[in-house]
């Protein structure tokens, strides 16, 4: 039986571009991939938005609870500028992009771990 070895990209391109953004899932999209795992987390306010760690403090320029945080306020955070002045201005994204973004790539599997729900 012949086994198929699969390529994920792991929260995005996040060797190159900062991880979980929209950017560095259009640029894992380029790649010969057959799957991209992220991860998704809900508000305050009850919105689902694609970030690994329970707190912005380590992906973005704010600080917080994603969980005590609404998605008004997540949006202001810079998902890009810790990963390097290039990227400023990135965003967290939310599921809804992200799902978006992959209607245009039935070929490519998404893979979501729910963090929180």
């Amino acid at each position: 039986m012949e086994q198929k070895i699969t390529l994920a990209a792991h929260r995005g391109y996040r060797q190159k571009y900062p991880e979980n953004t929209m950017l560095a899932f259009r640029e894992a999209l380029k790649l010969d991939i057959d799957s991209i795992e992220t991860d998704v987390r809900m508000t305050a306010d009850g919105e689902i938005v694609v970030i690994h760690d329970a707190t912005l403090d380590r992906t973005t320029d704010k600080k917080g609870h994603v969980c005590d945080l609404t998605l008004e306020e997540i949006r202001r955070a810079d998902a890009g500028v810790r990963f390097g002045e290039e990227f400023k201005g990135e965003r967290v994204p939310t599921l809804e992009e992200l799902l978006e973004l992959f209607s245009t790539r039935p070929d490519v599997r998404l893979l979501l771990e729910l963090k929180d729900y």
